[in-house]
């Protein structure tokens, strides 16, 4: 007669698991198409060729940014000297903090973000 309740239990015992796998995969599942839908889309704005230097590959990331505010942004980067005499250095344009990294001799990418991390501004300027 133990044989069928240590059956019976052991079958408990493995429904409990997978029922507690099945809700926990739920949650994560649930959990990561929120995080993906609250994430703006990235939006191209395009390229900008004032004042020579001319910044390309412009893109706006956050829930209202423009590409006018964005292009200014880009526009304003590359004149300023403390921006992009370095490898690698940063500087503050227009609300935003902007990282640039000297990749190639006359080539630069740029990211800038507002200070609450929620409005990106990406883009590369050079020739």
């Amino acid at each position: 007669m133990t044989i069928p309740i240590r059956r019976f239990a052991i079958a408990c015992i493995a429904i409990g698991v997978l029922g507690a796998a099945a809700v926990s995969a739920t949650a994560l599942a649930a959990s990561m198409s929120t995080t993906a839908a609250a994430r703006d889309a990235v939006r191209d704005c395009g390229d900008s060729a004032d004042n020579g230097a001319g910044s390309f590959a412009i893109t706006a990331q956050g829930r209202g940014l423009t590409c006018t505010t964005a292009r200014g942004v880009a526009r304003a980067v590359p004149p300023k000297r403390s921006c992009s005499n370095e490898t690698i250095d940063t500087c503050t344009v227009r609300g935003f903090q902007c990282f640039v990294a000297q990749v190639g001799k006359e080539l630069y990418l740029v990211r800038c973000a507002n200070s609450k991390q929620t409005k990106f501004v990406r883009f590369e300027f050079g020739s």
